[in-house]
């Protein structure tokens, strides 16, 4: 029973990918590689070109305000109109959304499906934006230092606004899905909810997860680590403009070089962006910066296994700092610095949680 309650912990969708927005991993047809033949090359080139062209035309529906507009009844033409778009654009956007299910007709007008409306709203098409604008500017930026010889395996490095406020969308939108999942962990809600309540996040980026949890809990503050100036300036202005310049502390720290004890009831560590060199210094850390009975929510990407969903995931866990460190290695660490117990959430999401405990003094032998 309990081990089902920690399953909804899983945020149901790949964070930083297409599936949060519906659209399915490409397939590749599977054949022993000595009887693949020239012809089965170019099924996987014209696979991938449609999965490109169908996050593009996708994205485009968001860029565009054409999502926005779906939330109300419309014709192809008034939309058109609207939009400034030539209406055969707007048609064949439409056809893409239709092919996806997202979209009904009806009397020659046209609607989001209820599976779209929520992303019609402001924030929800922020999200789906923010969902496509991740990969694709992130895949072009792979390409494009390859291409100059400027790659390296150094980690998440990116200056781009795009990116990092895409990045800082997904996490307050995964943030705000997770939430009524937290009652799951024993003693956590009460902890996050009572005066003198304390974050620790990770990696904070743009600030999205301590935004999102400290608007939530009212009593609850926040120290979010960004060592990497850029975005740590973005999270700034982000938490002045949510008005929690008083309760969120943004500051330019390495987690493995953190002091703190006993300081906080719930830490975040998405550990793909650490790499081997630290990552056990950073979870010993974290461990005796966390109060007794306090919890660790371990983000997890990298994934064993040979078809192209785990071996995209393991590309982007290496490009992102992180090596190719799976479920096993991290519950191993976890459960080596103390935590117990070290839950790992199951699901086949791309993105997969593990949950951790410091003992509580009662618990200890």
């Amino acid at each position: 029973m309990l081990w089902r309650a920690y399953a909804l912990l899983s945020h149901g969708g790949d964070r930083f990918g297409l599936g949060s927005v519906g659209l399915g991993s490409w397939r590749i047809p599977v054949g022993a590689p000595a009887s693949r033949k020239a012809d089965d090359v170019l099924k996987v080139l014209e696979a991938a070109d449609t999965a490109i062209w169908s996050a593009s035309a996708l994205s485009a529906c968001a860029e565009s305000g054409l999502l926005m507009r779906l939330r109300q009844p419309a014709t192809g033409a008034e939309l058109a109109q609207v939009l400034s778009l030539p209406p055969a654009l707007v048609q064949t956007l439409l056809d893409t959304l239709a092919a996806f299910g997202f979209v009904t007709w009806e009397g020659g007008r046209v609607q989001a499906s209820p599976a779209l409306m929520p992303f019609t709203s402001p924030e929800g098409a922020e999200t789906f934006k923010a969902a496509l604008r991740a990969p694709l500017l992130q895949s072009e930026d792979f390409r494009r230092r390859l291409k100059t010889g400027t790659m390296s395996l150094d980690g998440w490095s990116h200056t781009d606004d795009a990116i990092i406020e895409a990045q800082g969308t997904l996490t307050r939108h995964w943030t705000t899905r997770a939430l009524p999942k937290l009652k799951f962990l024993p003693g956590l809600v009460p902890r996050l909810e009572a005066p003198g309540a304390a974050l620790l996040d990770v990696g904070a980026g743009a600030a999205g997860l301590s935004i999102a949890l400290c608007r939530h809990f009212p009593r609850l503050s926040a120290v979010a680590l960004e060592p990497a100036p850029h975005p740590a300036e973005l999270g700034e202005v982000h938490v002045r403009q949510a008005g929690l310049a008083n309760r969120i502390a943004i500051r330019r720290e390495r987690v493995e070089e953190m002091q703190e004890d006993s300081a906080f009831d719930l830490a975040f560590l998405p550990q793909m962006f650490l790499p081997d060199a630290v990552i056990e210094e950073a979870v010993r850390r974290v461990f005796h910066a966390l109060r007794p009975g306090g919890w660790l929510l371990v983000a997890v990407l990298s994934q064993q296994g040979s078809g192209p969903v785990p071996v995209v995931n393991r590309l982007k866990n290496l490009l992102w700092g992180g090596n190719t460190r799976d479920m096993a290695q991290i519950k191993r660490l976890l459960e080596a610095a103390g935590f117990d117990p070290v839950i790992r959430a199951p699901g086949r999401q791309s993105l997969r949680m593990i949950c951790a405990r410091r003992p509580n003094l009662r618990d200890l032998p």
